[in-house]
């Protein structure tokens, strides 16, 4: 017995592949947007890049806990940025 969804697909011309994919490539998306949002908050907030920001937290003679918390977190949004990206162009890749 066939299910509902795959009827759908079915009537789309969608196969349950190219729809695995689509719902990889739509979430893979969203996760890239929301880190890329968190690193735009992150340069408003500093009014400098990353990596400049990076250079002065490493050059400060004595740690400031909010900037190192915030340093931390940006870097972790940083990397998501790197990690989603790498996903969404092999996704769109295998189209």
């Amino acid at each position: 017995m066939m299910s509902t969804a795959t009827m759908i697909l079915q009537d789309l011309g969608i196969s349950e592949q190219g729809a695995l994919r689509s719902f990889a490539l739509l979430n893979a998306s969203q996760k890239l947007a929301e880190f890329k949002q968190e690193c735009v908050a992150f340069q408003s907030k500093y009014r400098t890049t990353f990596s400049a920001f990076e250079k002065k937290i490493k050059a400060q003679p004595e740690e400031n806990f909010g900037e190192e918390e915030d340093f931390m977190a940006w870097k972790f949004a940083e990397e998501g940025v790197a990690y989603w990206r790498e996903k969404v162009e092999r996704l769109k890749l295998e189209a």
